[in-house]
């Protein structure tokens, strides 16, 4: 059938990986175009094949599932990948949508949820599992308010970004052609912005908000 959603599942568990699969090739409309069980080969079907939906484990042995999501991406951005995991934390969402994903399920979901979160996305929907939606869209809203209050210039952002890569005051003055001083004073106006006491904090900040 023409009209028939391809997926490609990605599971680095054999039992776990044929379960998604036979529950997929039960669905109407859906057919499981390949399957496998690590990275390279996902990125080689997914430009040979091109599926329409990447079912991926984020956590595939040897390998990020966060770049191996964005490497595909990338490569055939037409591809619209869900991230599947047992994590449930809302940064591990943010992340996985800010490498290109576009549907995020924890592997607590029902067939149901599995088929209708394929299709909402196959739509041009983003889906997170009901598990957790409710979660990450207040973390949304409490993100948004907080920038409201603390929103960094351009310049902070580049500091933030240097210092995320664990670079020096001296070595950031040098990138960015500042001072150091000038430097260590953006360091600080951006740590009381954000109310932070140390750089690990601020890196932990960055990789959330899709900076690093």
């Amino acid at each position: 059938m023409a009209d028939e959603i391809k997926v490609m599942v990605v599971d680095d568990h054999a039992l776990i990986r044929e379960a998604w699969v036979a529950m997929l090739s039960a669905a109407p409309g859906i057919v499981v175009v390949a399957k496998t069980d690590n990275a390279d080969e996902a990125f080689l079907f997914a430009n040979n094949l091109r599926p329409d939906i990447v079912l991926m484990d984020i956590n595939l042995k040897g390998s990020n599932g966060f770049e191996a999501a964005e490497r595909i991406y990338n490569s055939v951005p037409k591809v619209r990948i869900i991230g599947l995991t047992l994590h449930d934390e809302i940064n591990y969402v943010k992340k996985f949508l800010s490498v290109g994903g576009k549907g995020y399920l924890t592997k607590n979901i029902t067939r149901e949820e599995l088929v209708n979160a394929v299709h909402a996305v196959y739509n041009g929907e983003t889906y997170i599992a009901n598990e957790i939606k409710d979660r990450y869209f207040a973390s949304l809203l409490h993100v948004e308010n907080e920038d409201n209050k603390k929103e960094l210039t351009l310049k902070e952002i580049e500091v933030v970004k240097l210092i995320s890569t664990g670079l020096t005051s001296k070595e950031i003055a040098d990138k960015l052609f500042l001072s150091p001083r000038t430097v260590e004073t953006h360091r600080h106006n951006i740590l009381k912005k954000l109310g932070f006491s140390n750089a690990a904090q601020l890196t932990g900040w960055a990789a959330d908000k899709g900076y690093v």
